[in-house]
């Protein structure tokens, strides 16, 4: 009996474009016998937003993470593994792969277009196909980080399809011009509007792939990789970001490290930090959005924060303790440029914070 390939499908996107949103909102419009798995990969080492995934769907069989480091160079060895692992497991009806925010698509689609070969030439069952490359755009903020990434901008090139997320916030005129930005950089690609990070499910599944693999054939400007078609310069690239981890433990806080971080979210630096990601515990009285409703209950939630844009997200106790070690009140990550690792450790474990935390660079 032949065993049809899975097909794949991958979304890139910069740092807090809402892939995650995205690929949630189309979990909830999946039949309930198709399972999807996920992998996911991220520079930190905390996988919470595969917690925040998993929550919201019973379509998936499984989530894989592959965290510190990038798919599409420090972990590109790690890819095939990974893939067999899941075929094997979970036997899913498709798998989507979650990029970090700085991946180049290109690098990524030539492993899957080798991988689906190699399985092919096994007929060992664990065959694959590459569906179609989605790239996340932020609107609100593309004109800010494409001018800083070059990786941005090639995710935005090398692509089946764009999806404009994040504008209903902005004018009619800041809309234009980063459809025509994009435009400059991909003219033939089709792109569509978002509804609040929704987008119909029909528009992902079977997406033509050949536009960006037809890219992959003509590189404009080639250098001496391991991975060969890597179209752009791999120092430069692991460098756009660094992580810091950032920890609360219960034994040094008297709450009030925890409160002061729940006050910075509010004034943290949208031009100088990419993403937080964090999960905490606390009552939702102490939350920025509380009200005089709220229970001081405690419970624990899932901070998401980009450009100044923040949500948090409750969890369930399972989730909670799968994530968050009994020693800790909150961990998560915060991203920066090249070269602000060291000074933004030392804002957040003194000034900011204070010498509760512990922050790891």
């Amino acid at each position: 009996m032949t065993v049809e390939p899975t097909p794949v499908t991958v979304f890139t996107g910069f740092l807090g474009a809402g892939k995650t949103t995205l690929i949630i909102s189309l979990l909830k419009q999946l039949p309930k016998d198709y399972k999807v798995a996920i992998l996911k990969n991220e520079y930190g080492d905390i996988n919470i937003d595969s917690a925040l995934a998993a929550q919201n769907s019973s379509n998936i069989a499984g989530v894989k993470e592959m965290l510190n480091g990038c798919l599409c160079c420090v972990l590109t060895g790690q890819m095939r593994a990974a893939i067999v692992e899941i075929q094997e497991n979970y036997r899913p009806d498709r798998i989507l792969i979650e990029t970090s925010g700085s991946a180049f698509p290109a690098t990524i689609s030539i492993q899957l277009r080798d991988l689906a070969k190699e399985f092919s030439d096994q007929a060992s069952g664990q065959g694959i196909r590459l569906d179609g490359v989605v790239n996340v755009i932020d609107v609100e903020n593309f004109t800010g980080y494409a001018d800083t990434s070059k990786t941005a901008a090639l995710q935005a090139q090398y692509t089946d399809l764009i999806v404009f997320n994040k504008w209903e916030s902005v004018s009619e005129r800041q809309f234009d011009t980063v459809w025509d930005r994009v435009n400059d950089l991909n003219t033939d690609t089709p792109k569509i509007k978002s509804n609040n990070g929704t987008i119909p499910l029909d528009a992902i599944l079977g997406i033509d792939s050949r536009l960006g693999l037809a890219k992959l054939e003509t590189p404009t400007h080639q250098h001496d990789h391991d991975c060969p078609g890597h179209v752009h310069d791999h120092e430069e690239h692991i460098s756009e970001i660094e992580t810091l981890t950032v920890k609360f433990p219960k034994k040094n806080l008297d709450g009030q490290e925890l409160a002061s971080f729940l006050k910075y979210i509010e004034v943290a630096p949208k031009d100088e930090i990419y993403r937080m990601k964090f999960i905490v515990r606390c009552p939702s009285t102490a939350l920025p959005m509380a009200s005089a409703s709220d229970s001081a209950e405690l419970c624990t939630y899932i901070l998401n924060w980009a450009f100044g844009r923040y949500e948090f997200t409750l969890i369930s106790e399972e989730a909670a303790v799968a994530l968050l070690d009994e020693n800790l009140a909150g961990i998560g990550t915060v991203m920066v440029g090249q070269g602000e690792g060291r000074r933004f450790r030392k804002r957040l474990s003194t000034g900011i914070l204070g010498d509760g935390v512990i922050v790891e660079l």
